[in-house]
C-alpha cells in the first residue's frame, strides 16, 4: 500500500508518518512538502499508484484544495472514476470551516489539527478497509479482452470500449479512436463483459461509463453515437444504469 503525506509543515508530516507506522498495516510512505511537488509527481506517466493521500488544505503556494481540484480535473479529462477510486483523499486541516467544500473534490474523510491519535486510528482503519475492497473489485474485473481481427489478436482495454455492435455474423468493437471488426458473437462478449456493460438491444452492448443520455427509443453515447434501445430492455436498463451511477458516485 502506497501512502502520501502532503503538508508544508515538517513536524506535521513527521507526526502523520509516525501515526501511520503505529498502525498494523504494511505500507510505503511518501512525503511531499507542497502542492506543486505532489502535482509534479502526479504528472509522471510512470508514477506509482497512491492508495491513500493525506493532504493539508492551508499550504503556502498551491494549497490543498487547489491541488485536489487539479487532480480531480485530470481524472475527469481521462474519464476516470471520481468516487470510489484511489487514492482516498483525507484532508488534514486547522480550518474545519473549509470542509463542506471537500465534497466537491471527492474527499474520503478529514482530520482536524491538532490531530487526535484515536480519531486518526479510526479514520485510517476505515481507509485501509476501503482500499482493500476497491483493490479486490479491481482485480476481479476484466482489465482487457482478447479481440481477433483477421490474423491479428489484440488485447483491448475494457475501459476503452464505448460499445459493441453485432452486424451480420461479425461484431464491431467501437472505441475512442478506432473500430475493430472481427468474427464472433455479441452474446459471448456480454458474458465476458458483465461489470458495467448492458445489452440494450440484440445488436448493441454498451459500456455504461460512456452513456451520455437516454430516452425510450435510444441511448446516446459520449462520442455522439445514437444506439437503438429495445422497448423490452428499457426498464431493466434504467435500473441497471441507476445502480451503476450510484456505485460510481456520479
Amino acid at each position: 500500500m502506497n501512502i502520501a503525506v502532503c503538508d508544508d509543515e515538517e513536524n506535521i508530516r513527521y507526526l502523520i508518518k509516525r501515526l501511520i507506522e503505529k498502525q498494523d498495516a504494511s505500507c510505503r510512505i511518501m512525503e511531499f512538502s507542497s502542492g506543486e511537488e505532489l502535482l509534479r509527481f502526479w504528472e509522471q506517466e510512470d508514477r506509482e499508484q497512491l492508495d491513500i493521500l493525506f493532504l493539508d488544505i492551508s499550504m503556502d503556494g498551491t494549497d490543498g484544495m487547489e491541488t485536489a481540484e487539479q487532480i480531480r480535473d485530470w481524472k475527469e479529462e481521462r474519464e476516470e472514476v471520481l468516487w470510489g477510486s484511489l487514492p482516498l483523499l483525507i484532508f488534514v486541516t486547522g480550518y474545519p470551516e473549509y470542509m463542506p467544500k471537500a465534497f466537491s473534490v471527492n474527499a474520503f474523510q478529514y482530520l482536524v489539527k491538532p490531530v487526535d491519535e484515536k480519531e486518526f486510528e479510526d479514520v485510517f482503519a476505515r481507509a485501509v478497509r476501503e482500499c482493500r475492497c476497491l483493490n479486490r473489485k479491481k482485480n476481479t474485473e476484466p482489465g482487457e479482452i482478447l479481440v481477433r481481427s483477421g490474423n491479428i489478436t489484440r488485447n483491448v482495454p475494457v475501459d476503452d470500449i464505448y460499445y459493441i455492435e453485432s452486424s451480420n455474423r461479425k461484431i464491431i468493437v467501437s472505441m475512442r479512436d478506432e473500430e475493430i471488426e472481427c468474427y464472433g458473437k455479441i452474446s459471448e462478449m456480454e458474458d465476458e463483459l458483465r461489470e458495467g456493460f448492458f445489452r440494450i438491444h440484440k445488436g448493441y452492448l454498451v459500456n455504461m461509463k460512456y452513456v451520455e443520455r437516454y430516452s425510450r427509443t435510444e441511448v446516446q453515447m459520449k462520442n455522439g453515437k445514437r444506439l437503438l434501445i429495445s422497448k423490452y430492455k428499457y426498464q431493466d436498463f434504467i435500473k441497471a444504469y441507476l445502480e451503476f451511477i450510484a456505485e460510481d458516485g456520479r
